[in-house]
């Protein structure tokens, strides 16, 4: 597709830019997730100033049918989510109403992703959820009938927002089973981990403050310490979590206000945090009195042996925050998850979640309470341990038997994912669309790293939420469209490079 401009007319360069770019948007020839030329390669390419092609850029971004992402340059967004047209009819020009933080948490290929795994003929890698025949429905329902019948009017009221007060100390014996030293008061219960974690992150951090954080590492916390102004300090990660001998380098030059961290069957690598490095970690982040968010949502998943103590089982300093939910193990619409902090953070922290929401749900509080405090938990993970191991090692054996060589992994030994990289110069961002026809959805690597070019060939497998079948079927899925794109790949290099 060739871009043609007209210099002999008295419609300014950017305008025609911008023009001829927003109808091949809107008519879909230039579809979402599409990557736009970087500003000075294009500007290079049709001899104009690379300020024409910065204004062409910005009048396409107030309009909402593109946005830039650091890293990853100008994409594409899908015109149908924002209409602009209609927004002008009305008088109202939203899209330039927006805050910039809308454009910059925009994540094009995990979005294609979600939105492929939506799709009912899709078999999905891409979720984060567990096995939805696994849910204990019925015991569920008995509970949450039992709690209307005999507390109803009082769980339909609010409650405190520190949670429902025998929760607390339910949670809070369960803890102490895993070595965790607190009481109710230091546990603030809190809809799903995704609140606890930015509730911390709106107390503690201001714009353009630090925050150490794993490459690869969860794409929620990403998107969090972005969109309140925070700069990421990314930490690499081995087999053995994150290498804090890297942090306590890293320290000497920049002084982050939080090191967050999922030291246990990591998202999205599966990877555990060492024991040594557990108490490393503890000694560095004391030393420079940083604090630790412990993000431990899928601690009780292990399929071969428990993994070592949580890091707030060995803090003996208080520079702990641990963070989990029951989203992985019993329901994720639920959306009940809490944090384990000093009194004082727990008390700064509830004055934040008032501003976002009153309380979490009293009769659901009720029913996980119910559930821990009679004895159902330890059955239930067990079925899951048992249900998850085999699974994984069903995912496993499939890519090894359809993919060979064209992929590498390590087996995690707890957690929800397989962590995958192509061998080959396959890329999944070329990948994602080849297998979204194909009836396959995953993870895209990208989004889980600071600079999105570190996980061009990385992807994220779950093994908990598809059934086997589903799984065998998938991987085969996979298998034919890693074909296709190495096919249209080798065709490509014949071929001559588009300008747009």
């Amino acid at each position: 597709m060739q871009i043609r401009l007209d210099r002999t007319t008295r419609v300014p360069l950017y305008r025609q830019l911008a023009d001829q770019l927003r109808r091949r948007i809107l008519s879909g020839e230039l579809p979402p997730g599409t990557r736009l030329p970087p500003e000075r390669r294009l500007a290079a390419m049709l001899g104009i100033n690379r300020s024409t092609v910065v204004s062409a850029y910005r009048e396409l971004a107030a309009e909402g049918l593109i946005a830039g992402h650091v890293g990853r340059g100008t994409v594409v967004v899908d015109p149908n989510r924002i209409d602009s047209v209609d927004a002008r009819a009305n008088g109202v020009p939203w899209p330039q109403l927006f805050a910039p933080l809308v454009a910059a948490l925009y994540d094009p290929a995990l979005e294609d992703a979600m939105a492929a795994s939506a799709r009912p003929d899709v078999i999905s890698f891409a979720t984060g959820q567990p096995a939805p025949e696994t849910y204990p429905i019925p015991v569920v329902r008995q509970l949450l009938d039992e709690a209307l019948h005999r507390e109803g009017p009082r769980l339909l009221q609010y409650c405190p927002t520190e949670g429902y007060p025998p929760l607390r100390e339910a949670i809070a014996a369960w803890s102490r089973t895993a070595g965790i030293r607190c009481t109710p008061d230091q546990v603030l219960v809190v809809s799903g981990s995704q609140q606890g974690l930015y509730l911390i992150a709106r107390a503690l951090l201001e714009p353009g403050d630090f925050v150490a954080v794993e490459a690869p590492t969860y794409v929620g916390a990403l998107q969090i310490f972005r969109a309140l102004g925070a700069r990421l300090l990314p930490i690499p990660t081995d087999e053995s979590g994150m290498r804090v001998s890297v942090l306590e380098q890293a320290l000497q030059h920049r002084r982050p206000k939080l090191i967050y961290t999922l030291p246990t069957f990591q998202n999205p690598s599966g990877a555990t945090l060492s024991l040594d490095r557990r108490h490393r970690l503890l000694e560095v982040a004391a030393r420079a009195g940083i604090p630790i968010v412990e993000d431990d949502p899928y601690r009780e998943l292990w399929y071969e042996s428990p993994p070592p103590p949580p890091l707030a089982a060995l803090d003996d300093g208080g520079i702990v925050i641990s963070l989990t939910t029951v989203s992985k193990i019993l329901f994720p619409g639920f959306r009940i998850g809490w944090l384990i902090a000093p009194w004082p953070v727990v008390q700064h922290l509830t004055v934040v979640k008032q501003l976002v929401d009153l309380d979490t749900n009293p009769l659901i509080q009720w029913a996980i309470w119910a559930f821990l405090q009679r004895g159902l938990l330890g059955p239930h993970l067990e079925e899951l341990r048992t249900t998850y191991r085999a699974r994984r090692d069903l995912l496993a054996e499939a890519l090894r038997r359809e993919l060979g060589e064209t992929v590498r992994f390590a087996v995690p030994a707890g957690g929800l994912y397989l962590w995958c990289c192509l061998a080959d110069e396959v890329r999944v961002r070329d990948l994602l669309p080849e297998a979204a026809r194909r009836g396959v959805a995953f993870a895209p690597g990208e989004s889980f790293f600071v600079d999105p070019t570190a996980g061009r060939h990385w992807m994220r497998l779950n093994f908990t939420y598809p059934n086997p079948p589903a799984i065998v079927e998938g991987v085969r899925r996979l298998a034919q469209a890693i074909t296709a794109v190495r096919e249209t790949r080798t065709l490509a290099r014949h071929a001559p490079a588009p300008i747009v």
